[in-house]
């Protein structure tokens, strides 16, 4: 089986001589190099009243969360 013809890639090629992920880059940038940058989440502070945690869902943190779901659901 051939490899990608990208340095020190040894996944199997899809088309062009390239991986899938190589590939992908290709046709989204034009160069299989680029990465794109990821973007970074703000952490969010939970929303109930004196919880300084990070917010997980719907703006309240994990555990408030869970109160907040068992309370309003009816």
């Amino acid at each position: 089986m051939d490899c990608c013809s990208m340095e020190n890639c040894l996944k199997p090629i899809k088309a062009k001589g390239l991986c899938a992920m190589h590939h992908q880059r290709m046709l989204r940038h034009g160069d299989p190099n680029t990465v794109r940058p990821r973007r970074v989440k703000k952490a969010l502070t939970c929303s109930w009243v004196n919880c300084d945690n990070n917010a997980v869902s719907k703006g309240y943190c994990s555990k408030h969360y869970y109160i907040h779901r068992v309370m309003n659901s009816g």
